[in-house]
C-alpha cells in the first residue's frame, strides 16, 4: 500500500514512513522543540489524513535532541505593537490547538509518543493525548500555566484529571508541580517509564507491534475507550455492538479464523 498525499511539511517537523509506521518528529532542538503555528496545523492535518490512510497503521510522535517539547514557542507571540481585538485568543484556539488534541484522540490510528527531557505545556498535552507514551524515567513533565499567570490550554485540564484523578491533577495544574517520568509512570499518567537509553527501543517495539496488529479492531477499540468517557452505559453497549459488527467483517478477523484452524500465528494486514 502507498501513502496517500499528505499536507506540506513545515520547517521544524520531519515526516517519514516505514512498514506501516508513520513517524512525526519535532525538529527544533535549539528551541527544545517548541512548537510553531505551522507545526500545530501540520500535525493536525497529517494525523487527520493518516486516519484515512490504510498504509499508516500506527503513528509515532518523537523529537530530535535531548527534549521532547517545551511547549508552544511563545517568542512568536507579541512581536508587534498591534493590540488584537478582545476575544482573539479564544477565537484563534478553535482552529489551532483546540483542533489538534481532539484530532489525536479521535483518530482510530494508534499514536505512540517517545519522550525524553522536557514535556511542558502543549508538549505535555501531546504526550497525554497519545495512546501510549514511552517516557524516560528522568523526563520532566509539567503544566506550568498558572505559574505564568494564565490558565491551562490544549486540553490539559480535561486530560490530566481523567488520567490521574482530581487530587493529583490539582497538584499539577493549580500548583504547576513538575512530575518526573518515573513518577508519571507510577501515577498512570503515561504508559511506561524506562531508562532514557531504552526509550527508542521500547517505542520501536511497541510501534511495530501495533503496525502488525488487527488494525480495524484496534482502531474501533480506541474509539470505544474514548467514547465511554462521555456516554451512558446504554449508548456505550450500542457502540460496542456496532464496532463488533464492523470488526467481524474485517479481513483480519477472517485471518484469525484461518490461522487458528491452521495452528499458526495470524498475519494481520490491517484491513
Amino acid at each position: 500500500m502507498m501513502l496517500k498525499p499528505y499536507p506540506a511539511v513545515p520547517d521544524g517537523l520531519l515526516v517519514t514512513h516505514e512498514g506501516g509506521v508513520l513517524r512525526l518528529t519535532l525538529d527544533r532542538p535549539t528551541r527544545r522543540n517548541a512548537i510553531t503555528d505551522d507545526i500545530v496545523h501540520a500535525l493536525t492535518d497529517i494525523i487527520e489524513v493518516a486516519g484515512n490512510d490504510d498504509a499508516a497503521r500506527v503513528i509515532v510522535l518523537d523529537a530530535t535532541g535531548d527534549h521532547f517539547c517545551s511547549g508552544f514557542d511563545l517568542s512568536l507571540r507579541g512581536t508587534t505593537d498591534d493590540k488584537p481585538r478582545i476575544g482573539a485568543t479564544q477565537r484563534q484556539m478553535r482552529g489551532h490547538v483546540n483542533r489538534l488534541i481532539p484530532t489525536m484522540l479521535e483518530t482510530q490510528t494508534p499514536i505512540v509518543a517517545a519522550v525524553r527531557g522536557y514535556a511542558i505545556g502543549l508538549g505535555l498535552n501531546l504526550v497525554l493525548a497519545a495512546d501510549f507514551a514511552v517516557v524516560a524515567d528522568d523526563a520532566r513533565l509539567r503544566a506550568p500555566f498558572t505559574t505564568m499567570g494564565f490558565t491551562p490550554d490544549s486540553g490539559a485540564s480535561w486530560l490530566i484529571p481523567r488520567l490521574i484523578g482530581v487530587a493529583r491533577a490539582k497538584e499539577m495544574l493549580l500548583l504547576g508541580r513538575e512530575v518526573s517520568g518515573a513518577q508519571a509512570g507510577e501515577w498512570g499518567l503515561v504508559h511506561r517509564a524506562v531508562p532514557v537509553a531504552d526509550v527508542a527501543a521500547v517505542t520501536e517495539a511497541l510501534a511495530f507491534e501495533l503496525a502488525g496488529a488487527a488494525t480495524v479492531a484496534v482502531g474501533l477499540t480506541k474509539l470505544l475507550a474514548h467514547r465511554a468517557l462521555t456516554v451512558d452505559l446504554e449508548r456505550h453497549l450500542a457502540d460496542e455492538a456496532l464496532a463488533l459488527e464492523l470488526a467481524s467483517r474485517s479481513n483480519d478477523f477472517k485471518e484469525f479464523g484461518a490461522a487458528r484452524a491452521e495452528r499458526r500465528p495470524p498475519n494481520y494486514k490491517g484491513s
